[in-house]
């Protein structure tokens, strides 16, 4: 049976842990808050570069053209910097140790984010570069991230190359998908062929590395954003049960004390009764 002094040692212990999940809790939601309206803002913009992309991806793809189509794959692991954010990075890591696996030659990996980076390093898995975002990622973020990519394939390095990030659908979900950066050509979309000045070739060399930069970002955005709503919920969901862990115990504690104090009166009122009698 617990003594009142080790339940008020206790509760010190989680009226702490209530004051540091609340203070993440509040950092979470501002970062939450700004990445999410980055988020809104930009995807219309990329929504435009991304149908163009898909309207025109041959004339895209053949601006970065692969050297060596026997070279591996290039994989970019995209994971969060920190920890608790509930199962954001392990589900996004299993996910990834089930394509590794099924791979038959060695492929080349970069690494977004402490996590990915500490889990590489753990399994002793050998990765070309490792980037280290911040929790609210700029756009020259992917624009450096693409600049190594293009050296990689124009140095024959690479065939293809796949994201694998967490897609995000809203606060309580995150899903991990691989996508391609570079997709096949014969999955281009058919459409009106518009007016292009000075002319088509132009416009598609000039625009090729904006607009697979924009895709990039989104995605980078997207690991950003889902990183911080699960930190939000995980936070928000440990402040709760601290709040109701320190409720039940100053109530044993209450309970106690009056217990103790009734006690104390019972004996008090024994101990007069005896002195009355004699």
């Amino acid at each position: 049976m617990p003594t009142i002094q080790n339940l008020k040692k206790k509760l010190q212990v989680i009226l702490s842990t209530q004051k540091l999940t609340q203070a993440m809790k509040t950092a979470s939601t501002v970062k939450y808050s700004k990445l999410s309206a980055l988020y809104s803002d930009y995807e219309k913009y990329e929504e435009q570069c991304n149908r163009m992309y898909r309207n025109y991806r041959k004339d895209f793809n053949s601006v970065f053209s692969v050297k060596n189509p026997d070279a591996p794959i290039l994989y970019i692991v995209m994971t969060s910097n920190k920890g608790m954010c509930g199962s954001f990075n392990t589900e996004l890591i299993s996910f990834f140790e089930n394509i590794f696996r099924k791979q038959e030659t060695e492929p080349v990996i970069l690494c977004c984010g402490k996590k990915g980076k500490d889990y590489l390093d753990s399994k002793k898995i050998p990765s070309s570069k490792s980037y280290i975002f911040s929790d609210i990622p700029s756009y020259q973020d992917a624009c450096g991230l693409f600049d190594n990519i293009r050296k990689l394939m124009e140095n024959g390095k690479i065939s293809s190359v796949k994201i694998i990030y967490s897609q995000y659908q809203n606060m309580m979900k995150q899903s991990p998908v691989c996508e391609d950066l570079f997709t096949p050509d014969k999955e281009s979309a058919e459409c009106e062929e518009p007016l292009f000045v000075p002319d088509k070739q132009t416009v598609i060399s000039q625009t090729a590395e904006k607009i697979l930069i924009s895709i990039l970002y989104k995605k980078i955005l997207e690991t950003a954003l889902g990183a911080q709503a699960a930190t939000l919920t995980t936070m928000r969901s440990a402040y709760d049960t601290a709040c109701e862990y320190s409720a039940q115990l100053e109530t044993e504690i209450n309970r106690k004390r009056q217990s103790q104090v009734t006690a104390d009166v019972l004996e008090v009122s024994a101990d007069y009764s005896k002195e009355g009698e004699v």
